[in-house]
């Protein structure tokens, strides 16, 4: 399990449970969904997607897809592809964003915390 803080360290209200198989998740949904753990408190559970793509702007638009993800493998660990749209003005420009993919949630979330200031 992994609970949500904040920088205080005060629980902001939600966590994440990991489960060894799909059955178990959708078990625990049905036994704890709308549970009341306290007098007129009620427990929300639902499925979480892990995902394992992150949204990058302020990419130079003259860069091409390969020099971008030499340069996102370079400062991560995990890239498994890089997807560049390009400009509708211009098709040899990109949009000045991609998206990585990451091979896992964990690298995703990883590779977030690296490149934030």
């Amino acid at each position: 399990m992994r609970m949500m803080m904040d920088f205080n360290g005060n629980n902001r209200g939600y966590a994440f449970v990991t489960f060894s198989n799909k059955q178990e998740a959708k078990n625990a949904i049905k036994q704890l969904n709308n549970y009341e753990i306290r007098n007129g408190r009620l427990l929300g559970v639902c499925a979480s997607v892990d995902n394992c793509r992150l949204f990058v702007g302020g990419i130079p638009k003259t860069k091409k897809r390969e020099e971008i993800l030499s340069e996102m493998k370079k400062v991560t660990e995990g890239v498994v592809d890089v997807i560049v749209y390009p400009s509708a003005a211009d098709k040899t420009k990109n949009r000045g964003f991609a998206f990585v993919e990451y091979e896992s949630h964990r690298a995703a979330a990883m590779a977030r915390r690296r490149l934030l200031p």
